[in-house]
């Protein structure tokens, strides 16, 4: 039975949501407080990443986040506001910040990030609307070893959960990209990732 569905945001969840609840039969309505040609999903929405398996919520976000909170258009962003339901939710975000739970995240994230890769991959492939896709992996490059150390660590979770990973010196990542003339001492490659263009897909 062909229901009446409001959706509230416009980002890519939302769209989304709406292309499928169309696909079968339901009427859509999507209302969001923008135009829909700005905010986060106009960025973080064109990278369909296998690869970023790690919980928000972990060891040294806190410090991260509060950065972010104050960027309206930044992957995480909650207004700052002096409540206690604000206090609340910190202190939780805080405690689910441990390593034991994101080490029970990661496989769950990973599975998620890629069955999203394959809807992609479903939409494009059913030609209802054209935009562009590409799958050719991404390059997390680094500047210092210490970096590089820490990119290599996620690199060798992602190889646990069984993605395709590599760590390339410049010289390789030169080779990849030969026109990109990168100033980096390496990267950690992971071919799991694509990308899309945001604004051909969700206009």
């Amino acid at each position: 039975m062909s229901k009446k569905v409001i959706i509230i945001g416009g980002g890519i969840i939302g769209l989304c949501s709406a292309y499928y609840l169309q696909k079968e039969g339901h009427q859509v309505t999507i209302i969001d407080k923008s135009d829909f040609t700005s905010g986060a999903s106009y960025v973080n929405a064109g990278f369909i990443t296998p690869s970023h398996f790690i919980p928000l919520a972990s060891p040294g976000m806190i410090t991260k986040g509060i950065k972010w909170m104050f960027n309206s258009a930044s992957p995480f962003y909650v207004k700052p506001r002096l409540d206690i339901d604000f206090i609340k939710w910190t202190w939780a975000f805080k405690k689910s910040s441990t390593v034991a739970k994101v080490e029970k995240a990661i496989p769950i994230i990973k599975d998620i990030n890629l069955y999203s890769r394959d809807l992609y991959e479903d939409i494009k492939t059913s030609n209802d609307f054209n935009f562009h896709y590409e799958r050719k992996g991404l390059l997390m490059c680094y500047k210092s070893d210490k970096v590089g150390e820490e990119e290599w660590k996620i690199g060798k979770q992602g190889i646990k959960e069984g993605l395709g990973v590599k760590n390339l010196t410049k010289k390789e990542v030169d080779k990849l990209e030969p026109n990109a003339n990168l100033n980096i001492k390496g990267a950690v490659y992971f071919d799991s990732d694509a990308h899309m263009t945001p604004t051909d897909f969700m206009p």
